[in-house]
């Protein structure tokens, strides 16, 4: 027999039990800690100024999953933000007790209801469409087969972004571009991490520290997109830079990542 399933919009006493649905087993891993404290901080930030920016699922009142969102314009690397529309970065539902019950397509269909009622973060504004910006985890479903099971569709010129029509249809947007080599990147590595996640810092400190197994006296940078949206922007939103060279290889591929950073050292990309 089904459990009970309650969904919960975010608010400023139920912002541990956001932080419990991804981080559960590693609140005691220090370096996991302070991405969890950045999240807060930014979750607090973002609740005054816009308000709920995440929606909980509980069953049998045990969160277990949750769906984080903003207002694209809120985002300041995004250099041709869309007023009144609502970027989705992140469906999850780790618990296994709580999958295959629909708890994932209930929290997209709340988030849906609401722009459809100028409910949420917009400022009670008519939202004119909802984006998924998608991206690979290696469990479950995958995001984009998620959102194309329910009614998102592929965007023409945006990568790995769906888009949900609401009010209106979808706006292009004028691409940033990819990354220009800076000379002041030279001889350095530069890694961005965002506050919006609390994985974000933690996957930065292991990129930082498969480019030392490289190059052990390299200069490295780590940087919060969201303090220091410039920083990002005029290198294309491009989150990790090795001796003025992009890195495009996924850090979880080690061998990959590495092989790739030792090119870049060598002036290859």
């Amino acid at each position: 027999m089904q459990g009970k399933i309650r969904i919960e919009n975010l608010n400023s006493k139920n912002i541990d039990d956001l932080i419990l649905v991804c981080s559960s087993k590693r609140l005691n891993d220090p370096v996991h800690q302070q991405g969890i404290a950045l999240k807060k901080r930014w979750l607090r930030h973002m609740l005054a100024k816009y308000g709920a920016v995440a929606k909980i699922a509980y069953y049998n009142e045990r969160p277990v999953a949750q769906i984080s969102y903003h207002p694209e314009e809120a985002d300041p690397t995004e250099t041709s933000a869309r007023k009144n529309v609502l970027t989705i970065s992140c469906v999850y539902n780790p618990t296994a007790s709580a999958q295959k019950l629909g708890i994932g397509t209930r929290l997209l269909r709340s988030l849906i209801q609401d722009a459809k009622k100028q409910k949420g973060c917009l400022g009670n504004t008519p939202c004119k469409f909802i984006l998924a910006r998608v991206f690979y985890t290696g469990e479950f479903l995958s995001m984009s087969d998620f959102f194309e099971k329910n009614g998102f569709l592929r965007t023409p010129e945006e990568q790995n972004v769906l888009y949900f029509p609401i009010k209106d249809v979808y706006e292009p947007v004028k691409p940033l571009g990819e990354y220009k080599s800076l000379p002041e990147d030279r001889n350095k590595a530069v890694v961005f991490y965002s506050p919006a996640c609390q994985f974000s810092y933690e996957f930065a400190i292991k990129i930082a520290g498969l480019i030392r197994e490289v190059a052990p006296d390299m200069t490295i940078e780590m940087i919060n997109m969201w303090e220091k949206p410039y920083e990002s922007i005029k290198r294309g939103n491009w989150p990790i830079i090795v001796n003025a060279k992009a890195v495009k290889a996924f850090f979880m591929d080690s061998e990959k990542f590495k092989e790739e950073v030792r090119l870049a050292l060598n002036g290859k990309s």
